[in-house]
């Protein structure tokens, strides 16, 4: 499959009350036996059939820290960031699928992003028993620009 933006997410991402900057973000890590089929359409993400999450005993989802917004000027687009999210040490014994990106609404997640697909070839990725970071592009984790 491939990187997906979620069309809920969008709308939260874009939402005054929910934006990047006001609500929870958070990232989780989907384990390689997870038979979850990602659509665009999903509403919610945390109770979606076939959905598994790592379960090694130090993995707990992460809130995204310092969320921004920033206007590239000299490149025509809008940058949204963060900071590289770091899970720790977690245990070897299970492979990640794909990295979650959603708000945390207290529920359900609503979706913005699943990455299964990285320039640097780190997914699937077996877990080693050392820390574990989603260390994100230079250029930021999403960009929006005009044709």
């Amino acid at each position: 499959m491939a990187n997906i933006l979620y069309q809920a997410g969008l709308v939260d991402l874009l939402t005054t009350a929910k934006t990047w900057g006001a609500g929870t973000w958070k990232m989780a890590l989907e384990r390689s036996t997870s038979t979850y089929s990602p659509d665009k359409d999903d509403n919610s993400l945390l109770d979606q059939g076939g959905l598994v999450l790592i379960t090694v005993a130090a993995y707990t989802t992460q809130t995204i820290a310092t969320p921004t917004v920033a206007v590239d000027d000299a490149n025509d687009r809008i940058v949204v960031d963060c900071d590289d999210v770091a899970f720790g040490a977690l245990e070897a014994g299970q492979t990640v699928k794909s990295i979650l990106i959603y708000r945390d609404d207290a529920g359900n997640g609503i979706p913005l992003m699943r990455i299964d697909t990285d320039a640097g070839a780190l997914l699937p990725r077996a877990l080693g028993g050392g820390a574990f970071t989603v260390a994100l592009n230079a250029v930021g984790l999403l960009t929006l620009a005009q044709a």
